[in-house]
């Protein structure tokens, strides 16, 4: 487990996704009130994986990066398993098993919804990394000085000490001269003795001014390790506070005492772990932007929905003896917007429904949900979002819908929701109520 670092804060980042992630610095959210929301983007590049993580309070979000990276690795060793197996011929079966394994998940993720409720864990957003720091931050320098030991916990404990240089055996230094020398030249034998001595004792003098830097250097890299410890507990039992704080104005919402305005920042976070709970397939980047409203105990939601190049999906393998590998059919392409539509729908439906089945507090009167579609603008490489599909309801209208009968998009009209096409055609829609 190693780590990054923004600001003071640092994330636990399992070894084997860290050079493939990439994580922001932390920022002020724009919001149309005057309420400040800090965010976070994470992204991983080769599985299509990135998430905005927000909240009113800047110490929960080092907990909900860990709380990611640890998902995103999971289903990076996922990943890997399955390049494996696409080259064996042994796991052919195993291979079309998955893909339709995969595909029947997908289109039935209301079903699945139906049967699993997620579950909104408060302490999933602690800070549960081991504190560590890098060389550089205790060196300036990318790998540990050979001469510095740590202890179990990785903090320097000791030097390894030059060794003092040997006294100079004067004797054997007077007998490289002989006899003659010795009786009529006698200062060339006392130079050779003195520059010995000398040479003897710069040695001493430099071996113990290294034997010194060293000490320092270590005193120096114990201060800073000592600090950022501190710092790195400091951080924890503060979020610690803040999350139990947030906790307990969520529990009073539970309590006879009901406020007719619950906090807004304990209302997004509930939502936000239940967000975080839902399971959905390896294949959809699961990404939102919540806000709640007390006033009106209404809740916002921007979904990220999947594009077609994310459910380009394989439908069946074959081995090839040919060129001895697994040779990989994929979906056709009236087959994955088929795909891409039906997941759409139910990932709206599903986030409605969950978001109010769990509503303990009975906070959310209405939810607005605002589907998101991300594609690459022509002749740049940057993306844009468009809202694709937009649904208000009250809780009743959604918990009545006929899951087991009607179909997605039938379910989601019933709620008047509003697309100008189907989801996959990303053709933009006014959102309900803006």
């Amino acid at each position: 487990m190693n780590e990054q670092s923004d600001a003071g804060y640092r994330y636990g980042v399992p070894g084997i996704i860290e050079d493939r992630i990439q994580i922001s610095d932390i920022y002020l959210q724009d919001s149309s009130t005057s309420v400040a929301s800090y965010s976070i983007d994470l992204s991983f590049p080769e599985l299509r994986l990135y998430r905005t993580l927000r909240s009113r309070e800047v110490s929960l979000l080092p907990g909900k990066v860990e709380a990611v990276l640890e998902l995103w690795e999971k289903k990076y060793l996922r990943h890997l398993q399955h390049e494996t197996d696409r080259y064996r011929r042994a796991a052919v079966d195993q291979l079309n098993r998955d893909a339709e394994g995969r595909l029947q998940v997908l289109n039935s993720i209301l079903e699945t919804a139906a049967s699993i409720t997620p579950v909104a864990d408060w302490f999933i957003i602690l800070r549960r990394g081991v504190f560590s720091v890098t060389p550089q931050d205790l060196y300036g320098i990318p790998d540990i000085p050979p001469y510095i030991l740590t202890d179990a916990d990785g903090r320097p404990a000791d030097i390894k000490r030059l060794n003092q240089a040997n006294r100079p055996d004067l004797e054997k230094t007077q007998s490289r001269f002989g006899t003659l020398t010795k009786l009529f030249q006698p200062d060339r034998v006392k130079d050779a003795v003195d520059q010995e001595m000398q040479d003897w004792s710069k040695r001493r003098s430099d071996i113990g001014v290294a034997n010194a830097e060293r000490r320092a250097t270590l005193k120096q890299a114990q201060d800073i390790y000592d600090a950022s410890k501190s710092m790195f507990a400091g951080e924890r039992e503060s979020s610690a506070q803040v999350l139990e704080t947030v906790k307990a104005n969520y529990d009073e919402a539970l309590s006879e005492d009901f406020l007719d305005f619950p906090d807004a920042c304990a209302i997004e976070e509930y939502c936000d772990l239940l967000m975080m709970a839902i399971e959905y397939p390896d294949e959809i980047c699961s990404n939102w932007l919540l806000s709640y409203a007390p006033d009106r105990r209404a809740l916002h939601i921007r979904l990220d929905l999947p594009s077609l190049d994310q459910l380009d999906l394989p439908k069946h393998y074959e081995y090839s003896s040919k060129i001895a590998e697994v040779v990989e059919h994929r979906l056709s392409e009236a087959e994955i917007a088929d795909l891409c539509d039906v997941v759409s729908y139910q990932m709206v439906l599903r986030t409605m429904s969950d978001l109010f089945m769990v509503d303990e507090a009975d906070a959310i009167d209405s939810i607005t949900c605002d589907g998101e579609v991300a594609v690459m603008n022509p002749g740049s490489d940057e993306a844009a979002s468009y809202v694709v599909m937009s649904v208000s309801a009250g809780k009743s209208d959604v918990m009545k819908l006929d899951i087991g009968t009607e179909s997605p998009r039938a379910l989601f009209e019933q709620l008047g929701g509003v697309t100008a096409g189907a989801p996959h055609l990303v053709m933009p829609v006014e959102p309900v109520g803006a």
